[in-house]
């Protein structure tokens, strides 16, 4: 039994193919903010919605459909800590029941409840969801039981990683997901519950664990489930590689063949780190995962020459006067978001403008200062299939030229690695927690946090995908989702590839107490995915394979975080 509640108002109906305006009366049902519905259960379902089982029909309908990021679902369950008995008399010892009047319980058995309330003797009395031998009101020893919250039961339910899988399929295949349109990296900020807290994540990645009520994971952590305990490094200084764990992601699927996961913990005001990879320095396309290199180089040359000028108020001007001007942020925006692409008439704009801020840059220097950054040796010196949208573009604050594009120099190839872009997003994300040796040089926090802002638009909503699956949502606070997609369908290694590079950030008051606070959990990762399909002809199925590895990324992205969240992985 579960509870739901409307965080803002909204329309369930019976059909979320459809908009509410395209739908009779009697096939929606309005709830305005505040209102609690009893569910029998919720589901993944088209469009971003939860299918519901009511408790109670409405307009003669038990099964509705929710906008997810309209909606919250809390549930309760039983879980037994220990081996122990449920009973229907609390003053009585097991052994003086007759069995119809107990019922045993191993550990880790769960129920759903409806209902809990205290009881003599230490017990708890719970209501059963479904009856158990006849009953559904039964007493449970307080101390070899626990109730969890939906997000409890739904991160072990999670733990069937098939199951996930088959579930984004289905959503997939009901969606018409396709090479054109993929149900989960196009899906777009507007599906995103967190839409409208772009504009704080740049507050909330200045926010430290005050010891008190929020905690960071600590100098060290032992994992649950193992004897295995991880130690969290200083941060690397620039042009530094650290120590990686290349056995700590052997987990993720075989189809993830590039991977770089860095778990931080900030002690004593300092950002202390964690690094795990597969094949975490091979160079390899990144396809537009990359793009944000370009831009972040951009943003510290500019803060390099005026540092006191906010990168947000400037303006990229074309010298020749040929293409209209716009902001830096916008500019930056059309890259992350893609919103004035249109591959049905061959507009990218995106790679347009992605290659307009290498301009700024020539192209061996734009490769040497990543490679200082990262220490690795790269190679960074094309474009992405355009032009750049400017020939000789100009950043200009206010009437003052602060960059002019140089001399291209020598092109090449765009062959980077999954720890590059991992370490790229931590120096953007905990700016504030790492030594000035170790931070972007240049970089001014009045102008990251434009670059923050930015990042928070990319069209691919893994993370958030994973947060609804593992009914973390209603638990967590704080939350900052910084990502970059990559996708493209290659013929010289004849499969299909999607890349991305995501910085995550929240606090975790699952398990908080009043003893015990809540947890404070950042991460960057970068995936790469390389999927093949044919036909029944023997061909290469370009639909398929674009279908599969969207659904591979988002359940391997919901793997990470699962274990993130049960401590299995830092």
């Amino acid at each position: 039994m579960g509870l739901l509640k409307a965080v803002q108002a909204t329309v369930l109906k019976l059909d979320p193919t459809k908009q509410s305006s395209e739908l009779s009366s009697a096939q929606k049902y309005p709830l305005a903010a505040g209102t609690t519905l009893v569910v029998n259960a919720a589901s993944p379902a088209v469009g971003n919605h939860l299918q519901l089982t009511l408790a109670a029909p409405l307009q003669g309908f038990t099964t509705w459909f929710a906008y997810a990021p309209h909606v919250v679902v809390a549930w309760l369950v039983l879980e037994a800590v220990q081996e122990t008995i449920l009973k229907r008399d609390p003053t009585k010892q097991a052994s003086q029941l007759a069995e119809t009047e107990k019922a045993g319980l191993a550990r880790g058995a769960q129920l759903g409840l409806r209902a809990t309330a205290p009881a003599a003797n230490n017990h708890v009395q719970v209501t059963l969801l479904d009856p158990l031998k006849g009953f559904v009101t039964w007493y449970a020893y307080a101390p070899h039981v626990r109730l969890l919250q939906e997000a409890d039961g739904k991160l072990e339910a999670a733990r069937d990683r098939q199951k996930v899988f088959q579930d984004y399929l289905a959503i997939a295949v009901q969606e018409g997901s396709n090479l054109n349109h993929l149900s989960f990296l196009d899906r777009g900020l507007a599906s995103s519950a967190y839409k409208d807290q772009v504009k704080l994540f740049g507050d909330r990645l200045r926010m430290a664990p005050d010891g008190k009520t929020v905690v960071s994971l600590g100098s060290s952590v032992q994992l649950t489930g193992s004897a295995q305990t991880v130690t969290f490094g200083p941060f690397p200084n620039r042009g530094i590689v650290p120590a990686i764990d290349t056995r700590g992601l052997d987990f993720l699927h075989p189809e993830i063949t590039e991977a770089c996961v860095c778990v931080g913990s900030v002690v004593d005001g300092q950002l202390r780190s964690h690094w795990l990879g597969r094949n975490p320095l091979s160079n390899v396309q990144f396809w537009s995962a990359t793009k944000i290199v370009a831009i972040a180089n951009v943003l510290c040359q500019a803060n390099a020459k005026a540092s006191s000028t906010p990168i947000g108020t400037c303006t990229i001007v074309d010298a020749q006067g040929a293409v209209r001007s716009r902001s830096f942020t916008d500019a930056a925006i059309d890259v992350i978001s893609y919103r004035n692409d249109d591959a049905t008439a061959g507009q990218f704009v995106s790679n347009a403008i992605a290659a307009l801020f290498k301009r700024f840059n020539s192209r061996p220097g734009l490769e040497q200062w990543f490679r200082s950054l990262t220490g690795s040796t790269l190679q960074f010196r094309g474009y992405y299939g355009e032009p750049p949208l400017m020939a000789w573009p100009q950043l200009k604050a206010g009437t003052t030229t602060l960059l002019a594009a140089p001399a291209e120099g020598t092109g090449g190839e765009n062959l980077v690695s999954a720890y590059d872009l991992t370490r790229l997003l931590t120096m953007v994300g905990w700016h504030f927690f790492i030594p000035t040796s170790a931070k972007l040089p240049g970089a001014q926090w009045h102008s990251l946090t434009t670059f923050v802002e930015t990042l928070g638009y990319d069209s691919a909503r893994y993370l958030d995908v994973a947060i609804a699956t593992l009914g973390i949502a209603p638990e967590i606070s704080n939350v900052v989702l910084l990502s970059k997609l990559g996708f493209g369908a290659s013929d010289s290694r004849d499969r299909t590839e999607l890349t991305y590079t995501a910085l995550v950030q929240f606090v975790d008051a699952r398990l908080q107490t009043a003893t015990q606070p809540a947890i404070l959990r950042t991460l960057a990762l970068t995936l790469r995915a390389a999927v093949r399909r044919v036909d029944g002809s023997g061909k290469r199925d370009l639909n398929e394979e674009a279908r599969q590895i969207d659904v591979r990324m988002a359940a391997e992205v919901t793997e990470l975080l699962r274990r993130i969240v049960t401590h299995e992985l830092a």
